[in-house]
């Protein structure tokens, strides 16, 4: 990696290219924003030809040199304890995590409808086992009789409630929530990044460039941040696949600091811009956003805070990487929750295909509690004096 360094010796060997002579005058200097070096300006005496001075000299930079760490163990009977006994603790959590939830039912007139609480139960537990709605109602009769649910709702009313919009928030409120036990854990690295889930759908156009009709799967985007200790999902927004990721990190920052202390936020120069560093160091932890390569120390409003991390992530990249290295666990998270809970959308419309990626990421919380419960020896259940408690109004 090397910087451009500007040269004050100018060399008068060489000549004008349009007469030859070898007499020039200062005009000047113009800074170049590509290379991020002052030139000199010159204008030739004889044919007035004006040209910038010779490229400047290149000086090394340190560079980085990957260091393994010490792989750590496997506290195995922390993990079969966990996987022998997630199914009937996720249950319980989540039966507790809903009874948080205030509902306000408003239907005056008609059939009673289905308890929004069982709704929500029976959504998440289908993410979680990933069976279809017809497959699924055996084990909803089950939980039943265990008190789990007060009723089983058929498997089109179940599907229909995937497309309200009013359980999405609910939803979102339910993931965030569930990871406020692990605030006393998580207290150091935190990293963002988004991914996709298929849908069922393709999206058609014709393509003037080739004369010929081309289409691309359509899918949705899950932008989170996570704790790198525990892989609990902090915050999220849920959106279409043509939304930026940089955007959504205000609000990704924003919303974890409510209930955690942040030292570190890692992620990838896809985030990076003078909004979002600030946005991150208004919060009082370190942003750590590789730069681009046509970054430079200083920009039309910028600022000092630019120059400050510019200049550590040239000057010491060894501290630089070695910090943001933490954002790998956002990469690990965004596997396991994928190979787990899958990343096909069964369900069609927007609607749904949002609360089903929101149900599948509030069971993976759940898990990662579980597994944290175990893994730390964890005391804490939910909070009940959590801000912007969920709600939800049922209508006839």
């Amino acid at each position: 990696m090397c910087v451009y360094v500007y040269n004050t010796d100018f060399d008068e060997r060489f000549k004008c290219l349009r007469c030859g002579s070898e007499h020039f005058i200062k005009t000047g200097k113009v800074f170049s924003a590509m290379k991020g070096v002052w030139w000199q300006k010159y204008r030739c005496q004889v044919c007035n030809r004006k040209f910038k001075g010779r490229t400047p000299h290149m000086v090394e930079l340190p560079k980085f040199v990957y260091e393994p760490k010490e792989e750590k163990g496997i506290n195995w009977a922390s993990y079969n304890a966990a996987q022998l006994n997630e199914k009937i603790t996720l249950l319980n959590l989540l039966s507790e995590l809903l009874d948080m939830v205030e509902i306000i039912e408003t239907q005056a007139t008609g059939r009673p409808a289905i308890h929004p609480r069982d709704i929500l139960f029976c959504m998440t537990l289908k993410a979680y086992e990933k069976l279809s709605s017809r497959r699924l109602a055996s084990d909803l009769k089950i939980l039943k009789d265990m008190g789990y649910i007060s009723r089983v709702p058929s498997y089109s009313t179940l599907m229909i409630f995937f497309n309200d919009k009013r359980l999405t928030r609910v939803l979102k409120e339910l993931i965030e929530l569930a990871a406020i036990p692990l605030s006393q854990i998580e207290d150091e690295a935190f990293a963002i990044d988004s991914t996709g889930f298929s849908t069922s759908k393709f999206g058609r156009w014709f393509d003037h460039k080739f004369g010929e009709e081309a289409e691309r799967r359509i899918y949705r985007k899950a932008h989170i941040m996570i704790g790198t200790k525990t892989g609990i999902i902090t915050a999220l927004k849920v959106t279409g696949q043509n939304v930026g990721d940089s955007p959504q990190l205000e609000y990704l920052v924003k919303k974890t600091k409510l209930a955690f202390e942040m030292k570190t936020i890692c992620a990838d120069k896809a985030y990076l811009s003078i909004n979002n560093l600030k946005t991150i160091a208004d919060t009082g932890a370190q942003p750590r956003i590789p730069f681009k390569s046509n970054s430079r120390e200083w920009g039309t409003g910028n600022g000092f805070l630019w120059k400050k991390l510019y200049d550590y992530f040239k000057n010491e990249p060894q501290a630089f990487y070695r910090e943001y290295h933490a954002r790998s666990c956002v990469e690990s998270a965004i596997s396991s929750f994928k190979q787990k809970f899958d990343h096909n959308l069964l369900t069609k419309n927007e609607t749904a295909n949002f609360n089903e990626i929101l149900c599948k990421l509030l069971a993976y919380n759940l898990t990662r509690l579980i597994w944290a419960y175990y893994e730390f020896d964890l005391k804490v259940a939910f909070s009940t004096e959590t801000p912007n408690m969920a709600k939800i109004e049922v209508t006839a």
